[in-house]
């Protein structure tokens, strides 16, 4: 934009030629608009002229309907009436059919009933009936202009023509009139109104140069002002505030921006010493907080704090000596978690030791029944053949008895047979021997055991007892081999008495065959009762293992435990707090 149309008084002039241009064009508009409006206005008095022959036409008709008038007396009536309706200077109606043929004219009569004028032409050449037909509405209303010789003023002009149709005659209504005093009145109208605008813009330019001489002055007083003010001048008086238009609400408004610049310059330099404030207190306040990020939990704010700021230093302190606090009993926590995991696992080390001494010790007693348990099935199975062996002799003492010739072949039998006896008595002594000492042992090892070892001491009781049994049956056993030996030895001479003698050999042998049975079922309870001790040994051997097993476990986690609370406690280490019951820290 040039800098000339910056200027006040140029954008006044621009706004009076705008309100120029604006009044000329309305002006322009106004007489556009009239000279339109005249010539509708014309139209529309053309139309009412044709109206009121169709008016005529249709009362004629409702009479030739009536029967009152043939159609042609009617026609020839409504043609005189319109021949002599007449309008303005020289307006007329004029009527014709559909092959234009004329049926009313005034002022030519020769055209009424001749030949069609379709190729009537206006001076421009132009067929007036096209014209005039081809803009008909769906009302049957044509408007059209053309142009002839008026015969007022012997010149082409141009002539407004309306007609409309009536269909029951097939009749077209058409009337015309000459613009001339149209065009005559809007040249009236456009005189009048430059004239008016000619007043206008003098008005207009006299008034803006008053204006200007009355507000640039002023105004450019009210601009030095504000440049001082941009200067820094807020002392100055501020002219034109006595004007009473709107100068002097301007001057107030500069006033009062005055006023408001030194309230903002005291607002300034006061909000420039809170600002020192708060830099200080932020400066304060990043020391102390670095201090507590780095685990110095003794650190405080005690410096002398603007009162707005007062409450944040209080809250800090107060912050901090809550943490200060936790963490104290965190540590001693700490310590605490640190001490119990140290014997938790010196307990659990010794408890797994003892475990694993345990399990060796059982899995030996085990190994141990195990064997006993074989001893006592071959104790079983050696009685019940020495059962067999009894009832053997039995069967040959009672053939003895038959038999008596052969009586020292038979005492050598039974020599040989107390021998084999005299062994297995023996042997008997000794199982007896051996199981009431592993009894002895078991009776020890569930004594230690103490509740859980409670049923083992009642087997092993019984085990003793039938050790005890097996024992006084062996030593029957000897007894009797004794006996026999000595029988033996005096056979030959109790050789008469042999009969007697091997009768009482024979009780003597059931006798020995019925303890050696029992002796024999005693041994088979001893192995199954063994059998399930051997069971029940193995089972509480392998939940040692399992129990030994755990205890690595859990020896395992202890330790864990100990190095995290190792670590933890070297963590909490980092704070620094203050002792228990000792004065507080004051930080720098």
């Amino acid at each position: 934009m040039p800098a000339a149309l910056h200027s006040l008084s140029t954008r006044i002039y621009a706004l009076v030629a705008l309100a120029v241009l604006a009044a000329a064009s309305l002006t322009y508009f106004i007489v556009n608009r009239a000279s339109t409006e005249a010539y509708a206005l014309r139209m529309g008095e053309l139309r009412h002229i044709t109206d009121i022959g169709r008016s005529h036409i249709e009362a004629y008709n409702a009479r030739v309907e009536a029967g009152e008038l043939t159609l042609e007396e009617a026609k020839i009536a409504v043609s005189q009436i319109l021949n002599d309706l007449r309008f303005g200077d020289n307006g007329y109606i004029y009527a014709f059919d559909s092959d234009i043929v004329y049926a009313v004219h005034p002022f030519r009569p020769q055209w009424i009933g001749a030949e069609s004028m379709r190729d009537l032409e206006d001076v421009h050449g132009n067929r007036i009936f096209d014209i005039m037909l081809g803009s008909l509405d769906a009302n049957g209303h044509s408007e059209s202009t053309i142009y002839f010789e008026n015969p007022s003023t012997k010149e082409v002009e141009p002539k407004l023509t309306f007609a409309q149709y009536y269909k029951p005659w097939d009749w077209y209504l058409g009337t015309g009139a000459y613009v001339n005093d149209i065009e005559a009145d809007i040249a009236k109208m456009r005189m009048e109104a430059l004239g008016g605008l000619g007043v206008v813009l003098a008005a207009l330019i006299g008034l803006s140069v008053l204006i200007l001489r009355s507000t640039l002055p002023p105004l450019n007083a009210l601009k030095g002002r504000m440049a001082t003010m941009a200067d820094g001048d807020l002392d100055s008086d501020v002219p034109g505030l006595k004007d009473r238009s709107e100068i002097g609400q301007m001057a107030q408004a500069v006033a009062n921006f005055r006023d408001g610049l030194q309230m903002q310059a005291a607002l300034e330099e006061e909000a420039r010493v809170k600002d020192e404030e708060r830099q200080r207190v932020v400066a304060i306040l990043s020391q102390r907080l670095a201090k507590f990020a780095q685990g110095d939990l003794t650190v405080r704010v005690e410096d002398a704090m603007p009162e707005e700021f007062r409450q944040v230093a209080e809250d800090f302190n107060a912050t901090v000596t809550q943490i200060s606090d936790l963490m104290r009993h965190i540590l001693a926590g700490v310590q605490r978690i640190e001490g119990e995991s140290e014997a938790l696992d010196a307990s659990s080390r010794e408890l797994g030791m003892r475990t694993e001494t345990q399990a060796a010790s059982l899995e030996e007693t085990s190994a141990a029944l195990t064997e006993l348990s074989a001893s006592v099935r071959n104790s079983a199975e050696e009685s019940r053949a020495a059962s067999e062996r009894v009832k053997q002799a039995s069967e040959r003492t009672e053939r003895g008895a038959q038999v008596v010739r052969r009586t020292i072949e038979a005492m050598r039998g039974i020599e040989e047979s107390s021998q084999k006896i005299s062994s297995i008595t023996s042997l008997i002594d000794d199982i007896s021997f051996q199981t009431s000492l592993l009894a002895l042992n078991a009776g020890v090892e569930a004594a230690r055991a103490g509740e859980a070892g409670r049923g083992f001491a009642v087997v092993a009781g019984e085990v003793r007892a039938l050790a005890g049994k097996s024992s006084d049956a062996a030593r029957e056993i000897a007894e009797l081999i004794t006996n026999a030996s000595r029988e033996v030895e005096t056979g030959v001479a109790l050789a008469r008495d042999s009969g007697a003698a091997l009768d009482e050999i024979n009780e003597h042998i059931s006798a020995i065959n019925e303890t050696v049975s029992a002796l024999a079922e005693a041994a088979r309870e001893q192995s199954t009762g063994l059998s399930e001790i051997t069971s029940a040994a193995d089972q509480l051997d392998q939940v040692t293992q399992q129990n030994a097993a755990m205890f690595e476990e859990t020896s395992a986690a202890t330790q864990r435990l100990r190095d995290e609370a190792n670590v933890l406690a070297q963590n909490a280490r980092q704070f620094q707090v203050e002792k228990s019951g000792a004065g507080m820290r004051r930080a720098s």
